[in-house]
């Protein structure tokens, strides 16, 4: 049976699912008011600090065979969350951004199409 170390606790699959579903289902109040309660995002960061490790170890997980799968869907979900909530506006634009160029790899392109070709010439010309 696979185990990971957390805390120089040994950990199996089935205990880091059930560790990352209590990370999600955990609902930290960021704001309250009238109109409506902001929780905190589920990110990355979040969930190593839930777990105890740096994300360095979370890093390191996600390439293990037997539990590679289970934090790249944790991982996943993080993404997800972000997503959702700057769609509906409760993250701003530029939060939502470095999160995800950050931590998911997201990344600003801009493509250049031209049919404008242009020939070069060099030509060698010899001093005498």
């Amino acid at each position: 049976m696979a185990r990971m170390m957390i805390n120089g606790k040994s950990l199996t699959k089935e205990e880091l699912i059930s560790k990352i579903d209590e990370y999600f289902n955990e609902k930290k109040v960021l704001k309250e008011t009238k109109e409506s309660i902001i929780f905190a995002p589920k990110t990355k960061v979040g969930l190593a600090v839930y777990l105890g490790i740096s994300m360095q170890t979370l890093s390191d997980w996600e390439k293990d065979k037997d539990f590679g799968e289970i934090v790249a869907n944790a991982k996943q979900r993080c993404e997800m969350d972000i997503v959702n909530h700057s769609l509906i506006g409760t993250y701003t634009p530029s939060v939502s951004m470095f999160l995800l160029k950050n931590q998911h790899g997201y990344v600003d392109k801009q493509e250049v199409v031209s049919d404008n070709v242009q020939k070069i010439e060099i030509v060698r010309s010899e001093v005498k």
